[in-house]
């Protein structure tokens, strides 16, 4: 019971994180100047992490 609500918890993370990656790699590709790509890289690298538990409760 609680590996299932884990495994669903980590996969809508996940889903979540890659598509606030996505949204912010379009916002950078489109800024013109410097940018700032704390999120960008912030929220690549924890949607990697949750895709990893994800892995780990199937």
């Amino acid at each position: 019971m609680l590996q299932s609500i884990a495994l669903y918890l980590s996969l809508f993370m996940a889903i979540l994180l890659f598509s606030i990656t996505y949204t912010e790699a379009i916002k950078i590709a489109n800024a013109e100047g410097k940018v700032h790509g704390g999120t960008l890289i912030f929220s690549s690298v924890c949607a990697l992490l949750f895709s990893r538990f994800t892995y780990l409760f199937i």
